[in-house]
């Protein structure tokens, strides 16, 4: 009899993933077949003063008690003072995991977009709805309607549950459409091609930027990418591009080649690095609830065989599940995931406080920091500098190294899938000579009846 987890593999295998989810860990397809220079890794949004150091970073006291999952929640709006110092935004996009030779590169052929959306109306909770994780609030709710809203009870995100893992909630999710679109192009040692990046803007905004690209120590705050490299770009967009009435944003970046239409899509962290996610790589964000609706009441052949054989820790929707996959930032609150992202937030023990957990389990997986778990990239806990307190923000490649060669079966995994291929086609030659064989006899006992 197969093994359980024989069956699970062969499902995965066969579980279409053409379309490969994004973030970091997932593979561009299951099979390895696909380069890794298409693969969106890590997008990364933060604001910026004059002197290009962060601004506002949010810092978090909760840690990762599961005890007290909502006391980084609700953050208090910064001053109109404080505000008018954010000179401009920060947006990194990195591609390529697990680069150690950069020889290796081909680049060429994909185009990088980072898009964004000033005009979609997010909401957002205020202090006074916050809760303790004793059920207390910080400071009374207006009245017993906002209690109901926040309650575990409610059917539908409350505002201070939209913020703990989205950074707010989208108004309009099927209305959303980019305003303006940065895309980039490399040469195939990670340098910009002339003539990029390139802006499509609105009509009367107007736009020089320079941006910037080029090979880095890999930022992510995970085991098994440390001492690993990236591609990355960026660009610093002034706050003066945006109308002065606009301080919400929706981010994303999707990866293309030639002339086609998206490959794979980021927005915010780690979202479709979940397998229950891997249909939106291709579709526009406007398009994403209403795909993962469908999904949801009419689950397709593998995901609902899967299901069956309970598997609903990796492929079933949660109740939170149903919003569009953008990065939500506000200047009207420190900066800090889910509210943009900083390069030193761990978004996976953030994630695994409400829920998320499949990502901190993983962390645990390398053989290299594995106890105590690192919070800092690179496992950095000794003092010295995790990343740069000014552009380009990331650290310098690592040496350069053979790039290992893809994960492959085992050998004897290989044997027993080539033994029960040999072994099907015998049984449909079996099969088909012995009704060849019936056949025969019946139609020469008719002839002689």
């Amino acid at each position: 009899m197969i093994k359980s987890r024989s069956i699970c593999g062969l499902l995965l295998v066969l579980l279409p993933l053409a379309a490969a989810a994004s973030d970091h860990a997932d593979p561009i397809d299951v099979l390895n077949r696909q380069r890794q220079e298409r693969a969106l890794t890590d997008l990364f949004v933060f604001p910026v003063k004059q002197d290009g150091t962060p601004a506002f970073p949010f810092e978090r006291v909760a840690k990762l008690p599961l005890h007290a999952p909502l006391d980084d929640v609700v953050r208090d709006e910064l001053s109109g003072q404080e505000r008018e110092q954010i000179d401009a935004l920060v947006i990194i996009l990195c591609v390529r995991r697990e680069l150690t030779d950069s020889t290796t590169l081909k680049l060429e052929p994909y185009t990088y977009k980072i898009n964004i959306d000033y005009n979609s109306s997010v909401e957002f909770p205020i202090p006074a709805e916050a809760v303790t994780a004793s059920g207390n609030a910080t400071t009374a709710p207006a009245d017993a309607e906002d209690v109901a809203e926040h309650s575990h009870a409610a059917d539908k995100l409350s505002l201070v549950e939209a913020f703990a893992r989205y950074g707010g909630k989208i108004s309009h999710p099927d209305e959303i459409k980019e305003d303006i679109v940065i895309e980039f192009r490399l040469t195939d040692d990670g340098k910009l091609q002339t003539g990029y990046p390139r802006f499509a803007l609105p009509q009367g905004l107007d736009i020089d930027l320079n941006g910037m690209s080029g090979v880095h120590d890999d930022p992510f705050i995970f085991p098994a990418f440390f001492d690993t490299n990236i591609v990355a770009m960026q660009v610093r967009v002034p706050i003066s591009v945006f109308p002065n009435d606009r301080t919400d944003f929706l981010i994303w970046a999707t990866s293309h080649k030639g002339s086609g239409g998206p490959i794979d899509h980021v927005g915010r962290s780690l979202r479709t690095q979940n397998p229950r996610f891997e249909l939106l790589n291709t579709l526009h964000p406007s398009q994403h609830v209403a795909a993962i609706t469908e999904e949801h009441a009419h689950p397709s052949l593998m995901r609902d065989i899967l299901l069956r054989l309970n598997f609903g820790s990796l492929f079933a929707y949660r109740r939170w599940d149903f919003v569009p996959d953008v990065m939500c930032y506000s200047t009207n609150y420190r900066v800090g995931f889910p509210n943009g992202r900083l390069l030193t937030d761990d978004v996976a023990a953030i994630l695994a406080q409400h829920g998320d957990t499949l990502l901190y389990e993983l962390s645990y997986q390398d053989d290299r920091y594995r106890w105590p778990r690192q919070t800092t990239n690179d496992g950095r806990d000794n003092g010295s500098e995790a990343f740069l307190s000014n552009a380009p923000y990331l650290l310098p490649a690592n040496p350069q190294r053979a790039q290992p060669p893809p994960l492959r079966l085992s050998t004897a995994s290989i044997v027993k899938l080539t033994l029960i291929v040999i072994a099907l086609l015998l049984f449909l030659l079996l099969t088909h000579w012995l009704f060849a064989r019936w056949y025969y006899r019946r139609q020469i006992r008719r002839r002689y009846l």
